[in-house]
C-alpha cells in the first residue's frame, strides 16, 4: 500500500457475517434473479455496478455484494438466452488498495466457471476500479454526455460505510433512464450527523454536502428517531427524482434501526419487483420490510408464502372505497404506493365482497380484476 493511500475504516466487517448482512446480500440476489431477464432480453446491454465493492468474501467463508452479484448471474437460469440477447457488465469500484486485490483473486477463482460459457463468455465482462465512487462515476457520467450517449439500463449498489454519498451524484446518475438504486442509509451514523450538525458548523456542512441541501434542517429535523428516518428518505426521494422508494429496516441488537437499505426506482416494474422480493426474505406483516441482527438466517421467508396482517389490508381498502367508488385496477394502482402486493389486496376485495360490504357494479362475470369491475361500499359501510 503506498503512502497516503485510502485505508478501510471498517476493516473488522469482514470478520463477521451477521443476519443483517445475510439478509441485505438475499435482497441484492432475489431482486438480481428478476432484473437479469426482465431487462437482458431486450436491452443488448444491461450493467451492474457496485460503488463500495470491498474484499468480496468475508472471513466466514461468506460471498459479498459482488461475488453474489456475479454468481447469481452465473447460477440463473436464464443466464445463455438473456447472453443471447445481452452483454452484461458488472463494474466493481473499491478505494482500499488490499481489498481491490483480495477481490482480485476471488474474481480470478471464477474464471474456470467462466471458460464454461464458451463462445457467450465475451458477452460477461467485469473489472475492478480503484478509486473513490464519486471521481469514478463523475467521470463515467462526463464521458456519457460529452457524447450525448445513453447508458445501459443499470443496478447500481451503494453500499459505503458511514453513507458519505452525495444525493447530487445519485441524482446525476438516476437522470439516465433505467437506472436503479440500491442504497444503504448508515441511519445511526447519519442521524448522529445531523444532531452534530445542530451545534457544530463542520458537521452541518457535510450533511449539507451530502444531502445537497443547506436548508434541510427545516424539512427534515425532528426528535423522533424512526420518523426523522422517514423524513429523510422523503427528502432523498425528492433529491433524486425517483417516483418510487422501498426501504427496509434494518434493526441492530437492541432492535433500534442500524442502516436503511432503500430501492429506487422511476419504474413501476422496478417497484413491484422489489416488494415481492422484501416479502420473500423480511415480510411485511404490518406493512414495513423490516429484519433484525438477531434473527437467524434459516428464519427468513423464502420458501413459503407469507401472509400479512389482514385487518391492516382491510382497512386500507375500506378506507380507499369510502373516498370514492373506484374501478378494480385502480385500486391496484394505489396499491403500488404500498408495500402490499396485488394478492393481498385481491383477496381483501373478494372476501369484501362475499360479506357483502362490497357490491360490484357495471361488470360481466366472473367477479375478478381483469373484469376490472367498480367497487362501491355498502351504503351501510360507506356511513
Amino acid at each position: 500500500m503506498g503512502p497516503g493511500a485510502y485505508v478501510d475504516p471498517n476493516p473488522d466487517y469482514w470478520d463477521d457475517y451477521t443476519n443483517l448482512q445475510h439478509t441485505k446480500h438475499t435482497l441484492v440476489r432475489e431482486y438480481l434473479n428478476g432484473w437479469f431477464p426482465k431487462l437482458g432480453f431486450w436491452a443488448g446491454r444491461i450493467v451492474y455496478i457496485d460503488t463500495h465493492a470491498g474484499r468480496g468474501r468475508h472471513e466466514t467463508g461468506d460471498l459479498g455484494s459482488p461475488l453474489v452479484a456475479l454468481t447469481t448471474f452465473l447460477s440463473h437460469s436464464s443466464r445463455d438466452s438473456i447472453l443471447d440477447h445481452s452483454d452484461i457488465q458488472f463494474i466493481f469500484i473499491e478505494r482500499d488498495e488490499e481489498n481491490a486485490a483480495a477481490l482480485q483473486d476471488e474474481l480470478a477463482a471464477l474464471e474456470e466457471q467462466l471458460r464454461a460459457l464458451g463462445k457467450r463468455r465475451s458477452k460477461v465482462a467485469f473489472e475492478v476500479y480503484p478509486g473513490d465512487c464519486e471521481q469514478v462515476l463523475e467521470k463515467a457520467l462526463d464521458y456519457l454526455r460529452s457524447r450525448r450517449q445513453r447508458t445501459a439500463p443499470s443496478f447500481i449498489f451503494v453500499d459505503p460505510y458511514g453513507f458519505k454519498v452525495s444525493c447530487a451524484l445519485l441524482r446525476d446518475l438516476m437522470t439516465f433512464e433505467r437506472v436503479e438504486l440500491f442504497v444503504n442509509v448508515m441511519w445511526r451514523h447519519f442521524y448522529m450527523g445531523m444532531c452534530r450538525a445542530q451545534t457544530q458548523k463542520g458537521w452541518d456542512e457535510t450533511v449539507a454536502w451530502i444531502l445537497d441541501d443547506t436548508d434541510w434542517q427545516h424539512q427534515i429535523a425532528c426528535e423522533d428517531f424512526d420518523e426523522c428516518a422517514s423524513r429523510t428518505l422523503d427528502f432523498i426521494q425528492r433529491k433524486l427524482g425517483a417516483k418510487w422508494q422501498t426501504p427496509v429496516r434494518m434493526l441492530g441488537a437492541n432492535n433500534a434501526t442500524e442502516y436503511l437499505l432503500v430501492h429506487f426506482t422511476n419504474h413501476g416494474e422496478g417497484r413491484d419487483l422489489m416488494k415481492e422480493v422484501g416479502w420473500k426474505v423480511c415480510p411485511a406483516y404490518d406493512g414495513s420490510f423490516v429484519a433484525r441482527k438477531s434473527d437467524s438466517p434459516d428464519q427468513m421467508g423464502l420458501g413459503f408464502p407469507p401472509e400479512p396482517d389482514r385487518r391492516r389490508v382491510t382497512d386500507w381498502v375500506v378506507s380507499n372505497l369510502r373516498d370514492h367508488p373506484m374501478r378494480w385496477k385502480e385500486l391496484l394502482d394505489r396499491a403500488r404506493s404500498t408495500n402490499w402486493l396485488d394478492k393481498h389486496v385481491n383477496a381483501v376485495v373478494r372476501d369484501l365482497r362475499k360479506s357483502g360490504m362490497i357490491q360490484p357494479r357495471d361488470f360481466a362475470p366472473p367477479f375478478q380484476p381483469a373484469r376490472n369491475p367498480l367497487l362501491s361500499l355498502s351504503d351501510e359501510d360507506i356511513d
